[in-house]
C-alpha cells in the first residue's frame, strides 16, 4: 500500500492511542458508498473490488507494521486464545486431537485445519483465505441489503462488521469464520423474509446455527427465529407446518454436525461449550467467568462447576433475575452494543438509530421484516444473561453482529425516508444470478463440514527417522514450512519490514504494548528473553512432532535446511507459563537436519 495508507491504517492499530475511530470510521463508510453506489456490472465490480481492497488493506498493514494484540503477536505469530486453536489444527493435521482449548470450537479449528493441510501448514496463506472468505461473506450480505434497502444501508452494515471484525483480521480467532458463516445466514434469510420463500428461510436458520457454532453466542435467537417463522409464514391455517417441522430439522442438524466433528476430533471425555459452565457461575454469583478459580481454585471439571452453579441459584434464587438486569443494563444502557466501533460519537448515533428502528417495528409488527427483527430482539434479550458483555467483551457476538447491524441500517433508512432523502435508499435491480450467493454457502458449508472430516480421516502420524544430540541438549522435531516464521534481519538490511523479513528494530517494536501489559507478571520473562534475540534469527511458530505441543523454535537463520519437510533439531528449551497468553515453550535450536 502506498505509506500514507499504511500510516492510517496503522494509527487505528495502536492499542496505546486508540481512544476512539470516529473519523477512520467515516472515511470507510464514504468509501464504501461510492463503490456501492454504481449499478449494474460496473456495480458488481466496484463494490467487490473495494470490500476485498478494505479487508486486505488491515490485514496488509498488520504484515507491514507487525501489530500486536490479545490475538496476534508481532504481526503473524497466534497468541492467547488463538494459540492452542492453532496448534490444536496442527495436531489434528499430525493424527492427533484438539488441544483441550481447541475442544471449545469444533468447527472453526478443524477448518483451519483444513486450510493449513491444503496450504501444507502455511499460515500466512491460511490467514489470508480466511480473511478473503470473511471479506466475500460481508459483501454477499451488503448486496443483498443495497437490493433491498439501498446504498446507503449497504455502506452502513458492511462498515459495522469491518469494525467489528477488524481486531480479528491476522488472527485464526473463531470471530473470523462466525462472522462469515453468520453474515451469510443473516443475507440468506433477508432474502427469503423478501421473497417470502420458506425452504431460504429454513436455509439461513441452518447457516445461523451453523455460525453459532462455530463461535457460541446468543443461541436463544434460533428458537426465536424458530418460533417467528412458525407463525410468520403461517398462510391461512394457525401455524405453518413446514417452518414447524423444517426449522427443528435444520437446528438440529447442525448441532449434529457440530456433535459429530466434536466426537471425531476431541479427547474422551471433553465437552462441547465447556466454558459455558464457567459463565454460568460467574452470572448466579455476580462476577464473572474467571470467578470459579476464586471460589474454587482446585475445580476444572465442568460437571463439577454446573453442580456448583446451580447450588448457587438453590442458595439465592434471585441472583438468576439479577444476572439478566445486569446483562440488560450493560448492554443496552452503559454503551456496549456498538461499543466495537471504537467511538463514543458513532456509538450513540447507532444506538439512536436502533431505537428509530425498534419504534417503527413495534408500529408495524404485523410486517415480516418488523416481526423478524423483534422476535432477534427477544432472543437477544434472552441471551444476554448467558452470554454475557462483561465476560469477553463484543467479540461473543460475532455470528449475530450483522443482526445487530441491521438495526442501525435499517434505522438510517427509515430516517431518510421521512426526512424527504429517499434518494438515498432507491433500490435497483441487481444483475448478478441469485444462485451465486446460494452456492457459496453451500459450498462453504461442505467445506467446513466435510473439509474437517477429510482432514482427520485422511491425517496419520508422521513416520520420521531419528536424530542424535549431545547428552546436554533436548531433542524436537517439527515441519517445517512456508509462512509459519519471522526472520529478523538488521536494521540497514531492509528499509520496510514485512512478514516474514522484519528488521531487529520494527521486531522488538511489534511487542512493546505487550511487554508494557506484561510487566510484573508470569509473562514478563518471557518478552526479556525475546529482547535478547539478535538480528540474522529466524522464529518459527509450529508444534513439537513428539508430544504435538506449541513450540517456537529460535535458531540462527543460516541453519535452516531450504527444503520442505520434517526437521529435527537439537537445543535448549525455555517453558513457558500457560497464563492464556502463550502456550508451549521457546526451543533454542544450535542444530536442524532433514530427516526422512
Amino acid at each position: 500500500m502506498p505509506e500514507p495508507l499504511n500510516e492510517f491504517f496503522k494509527e487505528t492499530n495502536d492499542l496505546e492511542q486508540i481512544n476512539h475511530l470516529t473519523i477512520f470510521i467515516i472515511i470507510v463508510y464514504a468509501f464504501l458508498y461510492l463503490a456501492y453506489l454504481p449499478n449494474g456490472w460496473l456495480g458488481l465490480i466496484t463494490s467487490f473490488t473495494a470490500t476485498l481492497a478494505l479487508f486486505g488493506a488491515e490485514l496488509s498493514q498488520k504484515w507491514h507494521h507487525l501489530s500486536s494484540n490479545g490475538y496476534i503477536f508481532n504481526g503473524l505469530f497466534p497468541l492467547s486464545d488463538t494459540n492452542p486453536y492453532y496448534t490444536s489444527a496442527l495436531r489434528l493435521l499430525q493424527g492427533g486431537t484438539f488441544h483441550h482449548v481447541g475442544t471449545l470450537r469444533p468447527l472453526s479449528h478443524g477448518t483451519i485445519a483444513t486450510i493449513l493441510g491444503l496450504t501444507q501448514e502455511n499460515l500466512q496463506a491460511t490467514i489470508g483465505i480466511l480473511v478473503l472468505i470473511t471479506a466475500i461473506s460481508c459483501f454477499f450480505l451488503a448486496r443483498e441489503i443495497k437490493k433491498y434497502q439501498g446504498t446507503i444501508a449497504s455502506a452502513l452494515i458492511l462498515t459495522l462488521m469491518f469494525a467489528f471484525i477488524k481486531l480479528y483480521i491476522g488472527s485464526v480467532a473463531t470471530e473470523n469464520l462466525g462472522l462469515a458463516v453468520g453474515a451469510l445466514g443473516t443475507a440468506v434469510m433477508w432474502r427469503g423474509l423478501h421473497t417470502q420463500k420458506v425452504k431460504t428461510c429454513l436455509f439461513g436458520l441452518f447457516l445461523l446455527t451453523i455460525a453459532l457454532n462455530i463461535r457460541a453466542g446468543v443461541f436463544f435467537i434460533l428458537p426465536a427465529f424458530w418460533v417467528w417463522g412458525v407463525y410468520a409464514f403461517r398462510s391461512k391455517s394457525r401455524f405453518s407446518i413446514p417452518f414447524l417441522f423444517g426449522g427443528f430439522a435444520v437446528i438440529l442438524l447442525a448441532f449434529i454436525f457440530n456433535s459429530i466433528i466434536f466426537k471425531l476430533v476431541t479427547l474422551p471425555g471433553s465437552q462441547s461449550n465447556g466454558n459455558f459452565a464457567y459463565v454460568l457461575y460467574g452470572m448466579m454469583v455476580g462476577g464473572n467467568w474467571t470467578t470459579i478459580t476464586v471460589d474454587h481454585p482446585g475445580v476444572h471439571d465442568t460437571r463439577q462447576i454446573y453442580r456448583l452453579a446451580f447450588q448457587a441459584f438453590l442458595a439465592d434464587p434471585s441472583a438468576l433475575l439479577r444476572g439478566f438486569l445486569r446483562a440488560w443494563k450493560q448492554f443496552f444502557l452503559q454503551g456496549f452494543a456498538f461499543s466495537f466501533v471504537m467511538s463514543n460519537t458513532i456509538n450513540q448515533i447507532l444506538q439512536i438509530f436502533s431505537v428509530v428502528a425498534i419504534v417503527k417495528f413495534f408500529r408495524q409488527w404485523g410486517s415480516l421484516i418488523s416481526s423478524f427483527m423483534l422476535m432477534g430482539l427477544v432472543g437477544l434479550l434472552l441471551s444476554l444473561p448467558f452470554a454475557p458483555p462483561w465476560d469477553t467483551g463484543t467479540r461473543i457476538y460475532a455470528a449475530t453482529i450483522p443482526f445487530f447491524s441491521l438495526f442501525p441500517t435499517l434505522g438510517l433508512t427509515w430516517i431518510c425516508e421521512k426526512s424527504k432523502l429517499s434518494i438515498f435508499t432507491q433500490v435497483s435491480k441487481i444483475n448478478e444470478s441469485p444462485k451465486l450467493l446460494k452456492n457459496f454457502c453451500i459450498g462453504l458449508t461442505i467445506f467446513i463440514i466435510l473439509g474437517t472430516l477429510m482432514t482427520k480421516f485422511m491425517s496419520r502420524p508422521p513416520q520420521f527417522s531419528k536424530i542424535s544430540c549431545p547428552s546436554d541438549h533436548e531433542v524436537a522435531y517439527f515441519f517445517n514450512s512456508a509462512g509459519s516464521s519471522i526472520q529478523i534481519v538488521a536494521n540497514q538490511e531492509k528499509s520496510q519490514s514485512y512478514i516474514p523479513k522484519v528488521t531487529i528494530h520494527d521486531f522488538n517494536a511489534g511487542y512493546s504494548f505487550l511487554k508494557k501489559l506484561a510487566k510484573g507478571g508470569m509473562l514478563e520473562k518471557f518478552f526479556e528473553t525475546l529482547d535478547d534475540i539478535s538480528e540474522n534469527t529466524t522464529i518459527i511458530s509450529k508444534i513439537n512432532l513428539i508430544n504435538q505441543e506449541g513450540i517456537w523454535v529460535i535458531t540462527d537463520s543460516q541453519l535452516i535446511p531450504q527444503k520442505q519437510g520434517i526437521i529435527g533439531i537439537c537445543g535448549q528449551s525455555i517453558n513457558l507459563p500457560d497464563d492464556n497468553w502463550v502456550h508451549g515453550k521457546l526451543f533454542y535450536a544450535d542444530s536442524m537436519e532433514l530427516v526422512k
